[in-house]
């Protein structure tokens, strides 16, 4: 009885980290996420750097803290803030949080999958995202569009933490190998991104560590690697892939 539930527990952690749901285990979710991650997504604006005139958008913005941090930095300037989400009871909850950034026209939330994102290209001087992309059904066109709607000289943070990472892993919430910050990094490097690094990162207030991956869109060439066909794509996911795996191997062996 008690495998059961431990089971049945599991699988609602992992659904709802994904794509959280109205409901109880939704409402439990969403404090585990704001107790958890919120110092990531503050992180994250902190470290973006955003400017009161600066266009930003956060990829999969949850409960809204970090939008709400961000909201402090330009509502008194000429910037906009965007936010894309997958679940629409987070974009609720977030509607409720950001109500005031809403009604002062500063921000816009999407209901939708970030590799659609309804934004012009060349629009955004800052992407933020925390916890996010392992949660991508495919990096591929979700990086293509980020960089799509970024300016050239726009900057993207990515806040995760490697710790509570492997612990979602050991308990089963997060398939293992797909929160891998290496393999997001070389992603991100095919599809176009620059100067992408990672720094290990303690948050000013509480001492916690995290890490922040930073990177650039430098330029735009006439045609760059985030304009790539999709033939050309599946190659270099695949290499990837590949990469990965031999990396991973390599290091079992020693």
């Amino acid at each position: 009885m008690a495998g059961k539930i431990k089971m049945w527990y599991v699988k609602q952690m992992k659904t709802h980290l994904r794509h959280p749901q109205k409901g109880l285990f939704g409402w439990f979710v969403t404090q585990y996420l704001t107790k958890r991650n919120g110092f990531l997504e503050e992180n994250a604006v902190r470290l973006s750097n955003i400017k009161p005139d600066h266009h930003v958008l956060e990829i999969g913005f949850g409960p809204g803290i970090g939008l709400e941090s961000a909201y402090k930095i330009i509502k008194d300037g000429n910037g906009k803030l965007y936010g894309i989400e997958s679940s629409f009871y987070m974009v609720e909850t977030a509607s409720k949080r950001l109500h005031k950034a809403l009604t002062d026209k500063k921000l816009m939330l999407f209901h939708g999958c970030a590799s659609s994102i309804p934004l012009n290209t060349d629009s955004v001087h800052r992407v933020f995202h925390c916890n996010s992309y392992y949660f991508w059904p495919s990096m591929r066109p979700v990086l293509r569009e980020i960089y799509r709607v970024m300016k050239p000289g726009g900057v993207m943070v990515t806040t995760l933490c490697i710790d509570n990472l492997k612990k979602s892993q050991k308990n089963g919430f997060l398939n293992k190998g797909i929160a891998d910050p290496v393999k997001y990094m070389v992603c991100l490097e095919n599809f176009g991104f620059e100067n992408v690094h990672i720094e290990y990162q303690k948050d000013p207030i509480t001492g916690k560590e995290f890490q922040a991956i930073f990177s650039e869109v430098i330029e735009k060439p006439a045609h760059d690697k985030s304009m790539f066909s999709d033939d050309e794509d599946d190659e270099i996911e695949k290499e990837v892939e590949r990469l990965f795996h031999t990396g991973n191997k390599n290091i079992s062996e020693t």
